[in-house]
């Protein structure tokens, strides 16, 4: 017997050898108790339990640690049931490796196997189905820093955790290259390159762009948010006056008074918004408080009305507000509204 960390291991039961990460294992175990104990320490308490007495339970979990993600392999031998209810601070995208697992996230059944994995949202009661020989590769991100990440990307406080869809097809060319990405930082975490003390520079692009990345390239409900509101401008004025449009969206504004702020021409600031983002600053403003009005009335509380929402993203008639929403969505507000509260009464009736 060898110990390793925080348990005896035998190391001639398994070629740790064949796993990714394998000079990093956290441990290894033929008891099914030690195996909870231990990955609830880095994850959450959950419950673990052989399906059938077929299969040989030997659990082995190899980890690196970063700043808010960590990778990690993992692989149970056996057919076990995973039950951690909701994981509360962190998401954890499950990449297979080899085999097959049944995930559930509160929203039906997902088989994932090669080319199929998961995403599991820490705010949804999770149980699993690890089939026997199913071993895979978990990226771990701290919830936080998701959060903070998507704010910054769609340019807006988000008032509610960030829901990916479950399943993570890799048929799909962008999740495709970012599962790619995912396992050249673990060959690179593997080598030291990344994962390690000595650049922490380097690591927090590293993790920054592992999180951003996924949240552009996996279905989630602030989707359309992000496609809407990312650009790549290169004009140093027009980041500055979109920045000061997001941050100040629910007060009067004059397109003279953000040009005299930034110290140039209403011309000047309407050329660069034109060159580029191919629209002019009161379209942006306009398109901008669209795009709020119809997130906030897709989430919004019961006791939430139109008008309020109209307020606050800076619509000053009701009347003009609903023509140019119905204009850019094909459906008035009420509309919206409506559809919202008849699928949050269904869910509520479903639970």
């Amino acid at each position: 017997m060898h110990v390793l960390g925080e348990t005896r291991v035998d190391m001639t039961r398994i070629d740790k050898a064949a796993l990714p990460l394998a000079k990093n294992c956290l441990f290894q175990s033929s008891d099914v108790d030690e195996a909870r104990a231990i990955v609830a320490r880095k994850f959450c308490d959950h419950r673990l339990e052989q399906v059938t007495a077929k299969g040989h339970f030997d659990a082995v979990h190899n980890r690196v640690e970063g700043l808010t993600t960590s990778l990690n392999i993992i692989r149970y031998g056996a057919d076990v049931k995973i039950e951690p209810g909701e994981l509360g601070t962190f998401y954890l995208i499950q990449i297979p490796l080899a085999g097959h697992a049944q995930i559930n996230n509160s929203d039906g059944d997902v088989d994932t196997g090669p080319g199929l994995g998961s995403v599991l949202n820490p705010h949804r009661h999770t149980s699993m189905r690890w089939r026997e020989g199913c071993s895979q590769l978990l990226l771990q991100i701290d919830a936080a820093c998701l959060h903070r990440i998507a704010e910054r990307l769609v340019g807006r406080t988000l008032n509610q955790p960030v829901t990916f869809q479950t399943a993570v097809n890799q048929n799909a060319a962008d999740v495709r290259h970012w599962v790619q990405r995912l396992r050249t930082c673990c060959s690179l975490a593997e080598r030291n390159v990344i994962y390690d003390q000595g650049n922490l520079h380097t690591q927090v692009l590293v993790e920054e762009q592992l999180i951003e990345n996924f949240l552009f390239c996996q279905p989630n409900d602030i989707s359309t948010l992000i496609a809407e509101g990312c650009f790549h401008a290169t004009n140093v004025h027009v980041k500055r006056a979109v920045q000061y449009i997001r941050d100040n969206l629910g007060e009067p504004m004059m397109i003279g008074k953000i040009a005299e702020m930034l110290q140039i021409s209403t011309r000047s600031l309407q050329l660069g918004f034109k060159a580029e983002l191919g629209q002019t600053p009161q379209q942006f403003l306009r398109e901008t408080r669209l795009r709020e009005a119809r997130h906030l009335l897709a989430n919004a509380s019961s006791d939430e009305r139109i008008g309020d929402i109209c307020e606050r993203v800076g619509f000053a008639h009701f009347g003009r507000f609903s023509v140019d929403y119905k204009q850019r969505y094909g459906e008035s507000p009420n509309e919206t509204l409506q559809t919202q509260r008849i699928g949050a009464a269904t869910t509520r009736q479903a639970t």
